[in-house]
């Protein structure tokens, strides 16, 4: 028998053959007979012109790997025949390579998740298709930092601009409070929170990767130098949605939002789609509460500073008008009937859609 590669064979003093090989094959041994289970004969190897049986099968620390082979009993039933010759040899070392090279790249890209998660999300998802790479993963790993990130620039820019109105008026005379510690401008705070956030919807919501501006433009720049072409899209993966499949879909996205249409409206989508304005209103009344409650304690907080401007006297009036508004509508939902908002004229345009299906419908 003529091995192949740089294969070599060694015989035992029982007269066995022992196929000594630098990498493993994924050839099984043979499995003894139990009190549970019955014999399992070993892969079936077709070399040259015999049939030979796995018997066993030993693997060193240096990675190589003895397998004892035995002519193929009649006994056994054949499944399945693995050849050995050289075109199945190689092909099997391109595969071992291959596979070995995806376990590096994927480790590669959960390292550097924070950096290729602002790849453009055509590029994650064929990263994730060819070598594992878990696309969904960085995109919340290279979002969620920058949106901490901008969160804190706002937030320390707002103490910033409270604090200097506090110490015009003699509040703070270290004239420390309306220093802004957090060196971030609030422009590049209010994106990298708005664009992070975003970007974390699409992965948790929609399950898809996405990647930033900035990662974008320079992934665009690189393949103009480079005279790259991009990666081609994926396949779309099963069946088009219908237009009921579509219109449910969209149901179920903006359905928190919709308790905010006129009750009219919510009445309608709670017979066709069975939208629960109750649950959804009274969630968005707490909500909308807390963020006018906040509005009119900051407002009055410069008031009774001195410094405030016309702008704190319009978010006094707003923050006002909206804690009013979402207590009548936590009242009309207490009586269960729904209770819209005046902030329902933004979301209209994102439920026009059902709207129109709906006063289509006979």
């Amino acid at each position: 028998m003529t091995p192949y590669g740089s294969d070599r064979i060694e015989t035992s003093p029982d007269g066995g053959l022992w196929l000594v090989c630098p990498a493993p094959k994924g050839w099984t041994a043979r499995r003894g007979a139990s009190h549970t289970s019955s014999e399992y004969a070993g892969t079936a190897i077709r070399w040259e012109q015999s049939l030979f049986e796995v018997v066993e099968a030993v693997t060193h620390p240096d990675g190589t790997v003895r397998y004892r082979l035995a002519p193929w009993e009649d006994r056994h039933l054949v499944r399945a025949i693995q050849p050995y010759d050289p075109e199945s040899d190689s092909r099997k070392t391109d595969e071992a390579r291959s596979r070995g090279q995806s376990i590096w790249k994927r480790r590669l890209a959960i390292l550097f998740s924070p950096v290729l998660g602002h790849l453009p999300g055509a590029v994650q998802a064929r990263m994730e298709s060819e070598f594992g790479a878990p696309a969904i993963a960085m995109t919340v790993v290279s979002a969620l930092p920058l949106f901490v990130i901008g969160f804190l620039g706002i937030f320390f820019s707002l103490v910033a601009a409270y604090g200097s109105g506090f110490a015009s008026v003699g509040v703070d005379t270290a004239g420390s409070a309306h220093m802004n510690p957090f060196p971030l401008p609030l422009p590049v705070a209010l994106y990298l929170f708005v664009e992070s956030g975003l970007r974390m919807g699409s992965a948790f919501l929609l399950g898809q990767p996405i990647g930033s501006i900035p990662g974008a433009l320079l992934f665009e720049l690189w393949l103009t130098l480079t005279g790259r072409r991009p990666p081609a899209p994926l396949l779309a993966r099963g069946l088009p949605a219908t237009r009921a499949q579509a219109l449910w879909d969209r149901f179920h996205l903006i359905e928190p939002l919709l308790a905010l249409l006129s009750p009219a409206e919510q009445q309608v989508l709670a017979d066709r789609f069975d939208l629960d304005f109750l649950r959804w209103g009274k969630r968005s009344a707490l909500l909308l509460g807390a963020v006018g409650a906040l509005n009119v304690v900051a407002s009055l907080g410069m008031l009774s500073a001195g410094a405030a401007g016309v702008s704190d006297v319009v978010w006094l009036v707003a923050g006002c008008g909206l804690v009013l508004e979402q207590v009548l509508r936590w009242e009309a939902l207490s009586r269960g009937r729904p209770a819209g908002s005046v902030l329902g004229g933004a979301v209209r345009p994102l439920a026009r859609k059902l709207l129109e299906e709906l006063q289509a419908q006979p």
